[in-house]
Order: C-alpha cells, then structure tokens, then sequence
C-alpha cells in the first residue's frame, strides 16, 4: 500500500514537471487551435536539425547559432474568422506573459512586431507578428524555441516573412 502511494506521489510531482516545462507561449496557439481562419503548424527539434537558418543575403550572411528546439507558426485570415487582422494581433500578444519584452524595432513602418524571452544576446524564445496595411488581410506569427544566438534581429524578423510569403 505504501509503494503504491509513493508511485502515485511521484506521478503527480512529474507530471506537473513535465506541464511546466511547456512554455507559456503555448498558451497563444491552444487558444486559437480549431478557430475559424487560423492555420498553425510546429517543426520540432528533429525537423529543425534538417535545415539551417542561415539570414542575409549571400555575402552578409547570418546565423542563428544554437539549439533551436521547435519552430511554431501560425496564420490568421480575417476574411473567414471572427476578428478583424489588428484584433486578433493584439489578442495574441496579449497572451504573452510579461516577462516577455517588445523588441524595439527602429524601423518606425515596421510590419513586425519582435517579442523575446531571455537575456540581451542569448533568447530562449522569439515571436514575430506579422501584419498587413489593411484590416482584413492575414497575419502571421512565427515562434523559435529553444537556447540560441542571434547576431541579426532583423533576419529573424525577414525568416518570419519567408515563412508568411503566398
């Protein structure tokens, strides 16, 4: 009976380990899953390994260095959801929790906004919200995970664009 309780003791503390693990960012993408107009998709770490992200053109090349873990991405058109463009950004990004900082771009027209969570040169997560200049066209996010470098903010944010582009 007793080995019984410590099993179920132990079950309990992993699980809760394990569902902590996740990132809250999560949170974001299970809100919208099934909604109509939103399509999402993830390349995991062994997705991830098959490619390199390399940034810049061929002779101002940058790297993402690093382990990338997954890649998540996810698209919204306003024309078939219940949200025009700008609402469903500003939802999504307030699903982030606050220990996630705006990246400020200097680029005043910016059609990106960068959300980070870790330190000044090393990120465990990066999300670029893409927008549209009208209200019903589709928005995008594109989220990296994991423990990584990045020499080029403004890469990440074109990476994002490669991904969103028809």
């Amino acid at each position: 009976m007793k080995t019984i309780r410590i099993f179920i003791v132990v079950t309990l503390v992993l699980a809760v380990h394990l569902s902590n693990a996740q990132s809250k960012s999560y949170r974001m993408y299970d809100a919208f899953a099934n909604k109509d107009g939103v399509t999402n998709f993830s390349f995991t770490k062994n997705m991830t390994d098959a490619f390199n992200i390399d940034l810049g053109d061929d002779d101002d090349e940058k790297k993402v260095t690093g382990d990338l873990n997954e890649v998540r991405f996810m698209s919204y058109n306003p024309k078939k959801g219940g949200m025009s463009g700008p609402e469903f950004t500003k939802r999504a990004v307030g699903m982030l929790p606050s220990q996630y900082k705006k990246y400020e771009d200097e680029d005043n027209d910016s059609d990106a906004e960068i959300w980070l969570l870790g330190g000044r040169k090393k990120f465990k997560e990066c999300h670029v919200f893409l927008n549209n200049e009208s209200d019903d066209q589709m928005r995008f996010v594109v989220s990296f995970y994991g423990d990584f470098t990045v020499q080029d903010l403004e890469g990440l944010k074109e990476t994002g664009r490669s991904f969103s582009d028809d």
